[in-house]
């Protein structure tokens, strides 16, 4: 009996020496981190942490998250602890599992502030470097530290939304606008940005639901019109997109890309002599705005080929109609030709506009000038 007792004290020994022993590294690992050496920290406090001793230890995951937080502000270390923030947040988030107490999240107050920066710069990076789904992962780990002190970060949810449109992540983009919004975000951009992925998601009426809202909500952004009508006219609602441009004229009667937009909408809604109004007010406020200058051109265009379409439709013996139409038909093509040609001192390797003009040329009859543009089109497909 004195045996058993004996070798049961001995385990018991053992267990708490063991016990000791990771304690002793929780401390030993704390040290280290004061005196800044973090990968000796990390090591220690590591096998702590795995070890059913100190596995559920409060202290054990608040060192471990704190050591992680010092590397991953330490640009050289960092490139050797690739995981170093996600490591800490792992950390934090144990730490609070085992003491949900407002002490506890007082005392990590700073430290989960800290760490909820390093992982929105980290987006910000890859925003900038255009890796969009990576920077919504980062800033969605930066929101989720700052929920851990109570905090919505607005910011932050519209750089997860915006990262999640450019990275065509949609379901994402409108979850996260649609928070803003109907949170009462003070930017417009929130609901445009919601706008827009609801109408690339095939949600048009959502979309056009958000826009008005837009408006209503910010009726002296200019902003807020142009990106209202662009919405508009890409979903087909051009009788919106003319309502809200002549709205928007009321204020900003000076605003060429206004014009434009009305002559993009009226010529789609096939009121042409409102389009070309619209066109020629756009460059007569900016007669260098390159938009413009194409749209008129291309106006033209195809005004000479619906009236050529028109003349050549017509039974035969409508001949003096023919040729009149005709005639309409030349007058016109050769109105866009200034246009055109405007385009090309801009854009000299644009070949879609090489492509109408030799087009006008073959319609007006001209071979030469035709056969000029089709050799410049040529010599530019064969040096690409």
């Amino acid at each position: 009996m004195k045996n058993r007792i004996l070798v049961l004290c001995l385990v018991l020994a053992g267990m708490v020496g063991t016990g000791m022993a990771q304690t002793k590294a929780v401390k030993t690992a704390k040290r280290y981190l004061t005196q800044e050496k973090y990968s000796e920290a990390a090591s220690l406090i590591d096998e702590a942490v795995v070890n059913p001793e100190t596995s559920s230890m409060l202290d054990a995951w608040i060192t471990r998250g704190k050591i992680y937080l010092a590397i991953s502000r330490n640009p050289l270390l960092a490139r050797d602890y690739a995981n170093a923030a996600d490591a800490s947040m792992e950390s934090f988030q144990k730490a609070l599992q085992i003491d949900p107490s407002d002490k506890t999240r007082l005392l990590l107050r700073n430290d989960i502030s800290g760490l909820a920066g390093i992982f929105y710069d980290n987006g910000a990076r890859k925003f900038e470097s255009q890796d969009f789904e990576a920077a919504v992962a980062e800033f969605e780990k930066s929101l989720q530290m700052s929920g851990m002190e109570g905090i919505y970060d607005t910011n932050c949810a519209f750089n997860i939304a915006l990262c999640a449109s450019n990275a065509n992540m949609l379901d994402k983009a409108i979850e996260y606008y649609k928070v803003l919004v109907d949170a009462a975000y003070p930017l417009s951009n929130a609901y445009v940005g919601l706008a827009d992925a609801y109408f690339r998601n095939g949600q048009k009426e959502e979309a056009a639901s958000v826009i008005e809202d837009a408006v209503r909500n910010f009726p002296e952004e200019k902003s807020v019109y142009i990106s209202a009508s662009s919405v508009y006219l890409r979903m087909g609602y051009n009788e919106k997109a003319s309502e809200l441009l002549n709205s928007a004229l009321t204020k900003w009667g000076d605003d060429a890309s206004f014009q434009l937009f009305l002559g993009i909408a009226y010529e789609n809604d096939k009121q042409y002599d409102k389009a070309e109004a619209a066109y020629l007010k756009a460059l007569e406020l900016n007669p260098d705005y390159p938009e413009a200058i194409y749209n008129t051109g291309a106006f033209y265009v195809n005004k000479g080929i619906r009236l050529k379409d028109e003349a050549n439709a017509l039974p035969l013996e409508e001949e003096a109609k023919y040729e009149e139409l005709d005639a309409q038909s030349r007058d016109v093509f050769n109105k866009a030709l200034p246009y055109l040609q405007k385009v090309m001192e801009a854009q000299p390797e644009n070949i879609n506009v090489m492509m109408t003009l030799r087009d006008v040329y073959m319609q007006l009859g001209q071979a030469d000038k035709a056969k000029e543009w089709s050799d410049k089109i040529h010599a530019l497909e064969n040096a690409q």
